[in-house]
């Protein structure tokens, strides 16, 4: 208290005391300063293209290949046209390599992750072929010489509003791991990369349908212009009703949203005595498919044929598309193209007598199902 008294009572003892608290805090600033320039100053990470110039590459890539743990599949470019080798060469979609081949390309890293072995599994980048959940994508050039590989594993957040993800990357022979971003969208299914657009028929075209089922009898349905929303069942038992009025709709139009889950080569399936649905068209077109049973699957076999010969030239190409091939169909599409007449209709009254499952004499009989041989020389209906 005493030494603190005296240090008040003097004036320059005072005011050195202030002078070195004041020099203390500049040079804390100042060590701050230095630290920050420092930190300012210091290399910081770059973003950049996790494959420098493939950009200008693309038009030479010949070959996507795929590889999960469940499986390899590769997507080839062949006379000018993808195709899948795993499914007998079928076309790939054009859509499906555009958008992958371009977001490799566009895939940019934004900052280095981890290196260690050890911790590669919590973001997804173990390799197939050691048993991990990454997605080895690779990409060759027609002359099969390699243009570029890696590993994808994890996403992280959402995208961006763009449309862009962040997904943790590496390459493969590097245990280096990345933050990425970019639009690419994998598919790690081969089914995924079928091109399905191998059918598409406008409903507007179709005026009916004769169905062959498996069991029952065959029928028809039909409708008078493509204005009238619903179609007929031109083979009305007596004292029977259609279930509602739309009820055959789902049956003659089901070619129009044709759809399949897989494809194989027509004569891995027996299609001899096989129930058959033929779609027709206002403009003289008929498309003729056959459902053959394998197992708890159901493949579809498809013709087309000219009733009209100016729907000859899209005949010739649907068939130089079609022939060969066998579809897997999903249920709801098979009980929509060979649905039984029964499906169709109202219960039969039990306790009416004069309801029968007989044909009304006055509506069309039904149609008898016989094989011709069409334009691309198959049996048809």
């Amino acid at each position: 208290m005493a030494d603190a008294a005296v240090i008040n009572r003097d004036p320059k003892r005072r005011q050195l005391n202030i002078l070195l608290g004041a020099a203390g805090v500049a040079i804390v600033l100042a060590a701050a300063a230095v630290f920050q320039q420092s930190l300012s100053t210091s290399p910081q990470f770059q973003a950049r293209p996790f494959f420098p110039g493939l950009t200008d590459r693309l038009t030479q890539v010949g070959e996507i290949a795929i590889t999960t743990k469940s499986g390899a599949f590769h997507v080839r470019l062949q006379q000018g046209k993808w195709i899948i080798p795993e499914r007998a060469g079928f076309p790939a979609d054009p859509s499906q390599v555009r958008s992958t081949a371009l977001g490799l390309a566009d895939l940019t890293i934004l900052e280095p992750k981890t290196s260690r072995p050890d911790l590669l599994s919590y973001v997804g980048l173990i390799a197939p072929d050691k048993g991990g959940d990454a997605t080895d994508v690779k990409l060759t050039d027609s002359t099969g010489k390699p243009m570029g590989e890696l590993l994808t594993g994890h996403t992280e957040g959402a995208a961006d509003e763009l449309g862009r993800n962040t997904i943790y990357v590496r390459h493969p022979d590097e245990n280096q791991s990345w933050l990425a971003r970019g639009s690419l969208t994998l598919k790690s299914n081969v089914t995924d990369w079928l091109d399905r657009s191998v059918l598409n028929i406008d409903r507007d075209r179709i005026k009916g349908a004769s169905v062959m089922p498996a069991k029952g009898p065959a029928y028809n349905l039909s409708r008078d212009s493509k204005d009238q929303p619903d179609f007929k069942l031109l083979d009305m038992p007596t004292g029977r009703a259609l279930s509602f009025d739309g009820s055959p709709d789902g049956v003659a139009g089901a070619i129009a949203s044709f759809t399949f889950d897989d494809v194989a080569k027509e004569d891995q399936f027996n299609f001899a005595k096989a129930p058959q649905s033929a779609t027709h068209t206002f403009d003289g077109l008929d498309i003729v498919v056959q459902i053959a049973t394998k197992g708890t699957d159901h493949w579809a076999r498809i013709t087309a044929a000219a009733i009209d010969p100016k729907v000859q030239a899209e005949v010739d190409k649907l068939n130089a598309t079609l022939d060969g091939w066998a579809f897997k169909l999903p249920d709801d599409k098979v009980n929509q193209l060979i649905a039984d007449r029964e499906t169709l209709l109202k219960p039969v009254d039990t306790d009416n007598p004069a309801t029968t499952d007989k044909p009304a004499t006055t509506e069309k009989p039904a149609t008898t199902v016989k094989k011709q041989t069409g334009a691309s020389g198959r049996n048809r209906l």
